[in-house]
């Protein structure tokens, strides 16, 4: 008898599950992500100046 009084609620129950699964998802990936950034040990800094522009670096020693 509820089905035919709310056709839609199995539907809508299974959307609100799935987007509470993929939420947890999301946050165990990003956990997991910030776990490994902090243990590489590596700084991450903005490239500056010319080094945005040339595709080797060291090998550019003057201004112009």
């Amino acid at each position: 008898m509820t089905s035919i009084l709310n056709p839609g609620k199995a539907a809508q129950e299974a959307a609100e599950k799935q987007k509470a699964q993929q939420a947890v998802a999301n946050d165990r990936q990003l956990a997991e992500l910030r776990n490994d950034d902090a243990t590489s040990g590596a700084t991450r800094r903005n490239p500056r100046g010319r080094r945005l522009f040339v595709g080797d670096a060291a090998s550019k020693t003057d201004l112009s």
